[in-house]
């Protein structure tokens, strides 16, 4: 029952949502992710390439989708 709900409301966001907007949001995010990750690579390098991997691997998903 309570996927459904999450189901539905995720529907109603990416209808009212264009895709250009997702992918921009996206893009930032990952900007921002490599951004903190890449000077936490000193303290914490776990954190740090955690960050660091997941944010590359959104921009590098998102320029390959728009490329694509």
């Amino acid at each position: 029952m309570l996927d459904e709900v999450f189901e539905v409301v995720f529907d109603v966001i990416l209808e009212l949502v264009p895709t250009v907007i997702l992918k921009i949001v996206l893009l930032l995010a990952g900007l921002v992710a490599v951004a903190v990750g890449v000077p936490l690579l000193a303290d914490s390098p776990l954190v740090g390439g955690a960050l660091t991997v997941v944010g590359a691997a959104a921009v590098i998903g998102v320029l390959a989708s728009w490329v694509l």
